[in-house]
């Protein structure tokens, strides 16, 4: 019984020493310190600042042609329908050839007829200057010379003049027999006679050579005549329209065909076989769906900053993840009729391919760069609340706590802001 007793005052000293120590002594541990927990921030990155001007549009085409037949005639065939796709030089419709069949083959027979003619009289021509020339040649070789008569009546006179001395010579010599003297006389008489003769044989001659001449002449004048017949034939050949109306038969009958000049499709038909078409008449409308350019509408406060010559990055509906490069190619400065807001057309050719699905009439947006400042430092525009002086102030996340920075800004973009001066590349911007 003691000993539970006993064992009774020990349990209750125990249970009283603890409640003393848990409630007679106050907790001295410090508490732990509460954690700062850091603001959002955006890095100062490095890229490009664009500034650019919205331009909504379409894409039109840029080779839409209305076909039509040079000839008319009875449609005989018609090888398209609206969508069909062709290729340049396929037939695509045939009105009836056989009248420009015709019509070919009699201006060939013309044509071959003239030519045999003109062949003929080149021939006659060419033989009547042969002829010709011969006749000269021969009358050239029946030219007589004149040096024998002349040396014949030379050889007379000199023996005229001898003879003449010998007599004068005897009749001065009164010794002289009377028979001798009469001899000398005889002589010089016979001389004379001989030196006539001579005279009149050259003058025959001379005679006979003004004659050959004169028919020397004549046969060149002959064929000189011949000659210019001969040039005018070779120069001026046939009728130069026949031959026009060869080509020209030649032309129309090739035009009975209607050939596709470039790939496409066709886009309406206007035409039925069987019809009577007349020349020039439209038969069907044929366009390039791979040739476009973005017809866009600029407001009149954008305009201004719109110049010839600027990029454009260009998105169609049909294929809005694929960014299509472009370039202001036209401006019209006139304001489109029936908007309400004053618009105006600024039309963009496609430096890229039309994406595959996209067709003439399709709605694209367009944002035309007018501004690019390229590797710069930047922040998001959002960011950097600017001052009419180009400055703004940013906090910066440093050390674990806020830093004020007064910065210069550039190029006011329409995502980015450039950064001139104040920050680097890296540096923590607190973006709350």
């Amino acid at each position: 019984m003691r000993r539970i007793w006993i064992f009774l005052v020990v349990g209750l000293t125990a249970v009283l020493i603890t409640l003393f120590l848990y409630f007679g002594y106050p907790i001295t541990q410090p508490a732990a310190e509460t954690a700062v927990s850091p603001p959002v921030t955006i890095p100062v990155s490095q890229g490009d600042v664009e500034q650019t001007v919205t331009a909504p549009g379409q894409l039109v085409s840029t080779q839409d042609e209305l076909l039509s037949l040079e000839v008319g005639g009875r449609l005989r065939q018609l090888n398209v329908r609206p969508g069909t796709i062709v290729q340049a030089g396929d037939v695509l419709a045939e009105v009836d050839p056989n009248p420009y069949a015709v019509a070919l083959t009699e201006a060939r027979l013309r044509l071959k007829q003239a030519q045999a003619e003109q062949q003929q009289a080149v021939a006659t021509a060419e033989l009547t200057v042969a002829d010709a020339e011969t006749g000269v040649s021969q009358a050239q070789a029946q030219f007589p010379a004149v040096t024998a008569a002349e040396l014949r009546l030379q050889t007379a006179v000199e023996a005229e003049q001898r003879a003449a001395v010998e007599y004068d010579k005897a009749v001065n010599r009164p010794w002289e027999p009377d028979d001798v003297t009469e001899s000398y006389r005889l002589g010089l008489v016979a001389a004379q006679r001989e030196r006539a003769v001579a005279e009149s044989e050259l003058t025959a001659v001379r005679n006979q050579q003004w004659a050959a001449g004169e028919a020397i002449a004549s046969r060149r004048t002959q064929v000189e005549q011949a000659n210019l017949t001969l040039n005018y034939l070779q120069e001026n050949g046939i009728d130069p329209l026949l031959a026009l109306a060869v080509s020209q038969a030649e032309a129309d009958f090739a035009a009975t065909k209607l050939v596709a000049p470039f790939d496409g499709v066709v886009l309406d038909v206007l035409v039925q076989p069987g019809e009577t078409l007349a020349a020039g008449q439209g038969v069907l409308l044929l366009t390039d769906p791979t040739q476009g350019e973005v017809r866009t509408t600029v407001i009149e406060e954008d305009l201004p900053l719109t110049q010839l010559g600027q990029t454009a990055e260009i998105f169609f509906d049909a294929q809005p993840e694929i960014a299509v490069q472009g370039t202001v190619a036209r401006i019209v400065p006139r304001r489109v009729v029936g908007e309400e807001r004053p618009l105006y057309h600024v039309y963009l050719t496609l430096n890229d391919p039309i994406p595959p699905g996209v067709y003439p009439g399709m709605t694209a947006d367009a944002a035309i760069i007018i501004a690019r400042h390229s590797n710069v430092l930047r922040l998001p525009r959002a960011l950097v609340p600017t001052r009419a002086n180009g400055t703004a102030t940013l906090a910066l996340w440093q050390n674990g706590q806020e830093q004020p920075r007064t910065i210069t800004v550039g190029l006011r973009g329409d995502a980015y802001v450039e950064i001139v001066d104040g920050l680097e590349v890296g540096d923590e911007v607190v973006a709350e």
